[in-house]
Order: structure tokens, then C-alpha cells, then sequence
């Protein structure tokens, strides 16, 4: 095989061939690649640590004391500014400290910002046996999905599945959460930001009609993927 081009010459500026060119050109995007691929396994081969404490049923911080938000999912609040907890965020909370406290597990990202506004590291968490925490919630009926555009699609589209089989077994809250009067009233989905509204809420009027989706149910919005707006929620407080 003929020699394209030598260290020295390509650097002391000799006139090189476009065949030359071209394939100096390839083996920098080669070796690009290959430093590409090798990265996110050290990332997450380092993206480890060991559950101290669970905050609510989303919620939880690492011995190394990062904030970790399980990705994709939301569950009830404790934190409800200075009303009670929500319905079945105990539950929720008790559920996620009984999964996780104590142990090891691996931060998988899904996210590509990698954290929320808050600083919280957005991932899924992996526990040793393999099984993912916002699965595991999303399946028990213990949280909800909680789409965004810059997840993972697979992933969404998982904990999607997961939801129905939930809700179809009313598993959890939804025993009871789908037995409410709000259970029967009409809601207005925003097909951006995949959040939805009651439809007697004030703030389906800045929803662009382009992207409005009609609900009959609350339960044809959880089933379409949709989460609640945080305005005119209708989520009711613990007893």
C-alpha cells in the first residue's frame, strides 16, 4: 500500500494530494468517534451511589449527598405548601424507602440536561437486582408518568405501558383516585407540553387551539400519557 503522508511532512506544510487530505479528514473523525463511545461508559460506570434518604415517592438523596429526581415520573406531594400531603403520598414515599433506602444503585441518564431547574440529577435509578425505581412505582400504582420532550422515548413509551397495566388493575392510588367525582369531569390536554387541565380551568385559555386535546375522563388523560397541570389541581389531600 502506497504511504498517503508522514507525520513530519504533514506538518512542515508540504502540498499533499485530495487523497491524502481526505483520508488524514477520516482518521480524525475515526478517532473522534472511538473517544465518543468510550465516554459514556466511564460516565456511567461513575454515575453510582448509595440511598440515604427518600424525600417523597420521587424523591431521594445519595450518601454523597446529590438530590436525585426519579426520571419520567411524578407522585404525590408531601411538600404541599401548608396544606396536608396529598392523597397516598405517604404511601408513595414509604413505598420508594422501603425499594431504595440503603442501597447501591446506578444512575442511568435519560435526560440529556441531566438535572431539572432545581439542581436535582434527573435519571433513572437502577437498584442491584436490575429493576429500575420509576418502573417500579409507575407498575405499583404509587406514581404517575410524567412526560417530557427531552426524555428518552423509549423509555417514556415503557413507563406508558406500565401506567395502563396499573391503571387497569387499579393498583394503589388508583383505586381510589378513579372513583372521585373529578374522575368523571371533562379535561383539556396540551399536546406540547403534554399536561393537562380541567376544562373549567383559566388556564386552558392560553392552551393555542392547535394543541388542544380533549379528555371525556380522567382517565382517558392518564391513559393517553398526559399529567396533571399544577394549576386547578385536582388532586385531593390525605385524610
Amino acid at each position: 500500500m502506497p504511504k498517503l503522508f508522514s507525520r513530519s511532512s504533514f506538518l512542515a506544510g508540504k502540498k499533499h494530494t485530495p487523497a491524502q487530505v481526505f483520508a488524514l479528514i477520516l482518521l480524525c473523525l475515526l478517532a473522534l468517534t472511538g473517544a465518543a463511545s468510550v465516554a459514556p461508559a466511564a460516565d456511567q460506570q461513575a454515575a453510582t451511589g448509595k440511598v440515604a434518604k427518600c424525600f417523597d415517592g420521587d424523591t431521594l438523596k445519595l450518601t454523597d449527598r446529590r438530590t436525585v429526581r426519579l426520571a419520567g415520573i411524578d407522585a404525590p406531594e408531601m411538600d404541599h405548601g401548608k396544606r396536608k400531603p396529598q392523597y397516598y403520598a405517604r404511601e408513595a414515599m414509604d413505598q420508594l424507602t422501603h425499594l431504595a433506602q440503603g442501597k447501591e444503585v446506578r444512575l442511568v441518564s435519560v435526560d440529556p440536561k441531566g438535572k431539572d431547574h432545581y439542581g436535582r440529577i434527573v435519571a433513572d435509578v437502577i437498584l442491584p437486582d436490575g429493576h429500575s425505581l420509576s418502573d417500579t412505582m409507575v407498575r405499583n400504582g404509587a406514581a404517575f408518568v410524567y412526560p417530557h420532550s427531552e426524555l428518552n422515548s423509549h423509555f417514556q413509551e415503557r413507563l406508558r405501558k406500565l401506567q395502563h397495566e396499573a391503571i387497569a388493575a387499579r393498583r394503589g392510588m388508583w383505586a381510589h383516585i378513579l372513583t372521585l367525582p373529578a374522575a368523571k369531569k371533562t379535561y383539556l390536554g396540551n399536546r406540547e407540553s403534554m399536561r393537562f387541565f380541567p376544562t373549567d380551568c383559566a388556564e386552558v385559555q392560553h392552551i393555542k387551539p392547535r394543541n388542544r386535546v380533549f379528555f371525556g375522563t380522567l382517565m382517558d388523560a392518564f391513559m393517553a400519557g398526559y399529567a396533571p397541570a399544577r394549576p386547578c389541581n385536582f388532586w385531593p389531600d390525605a385524610k
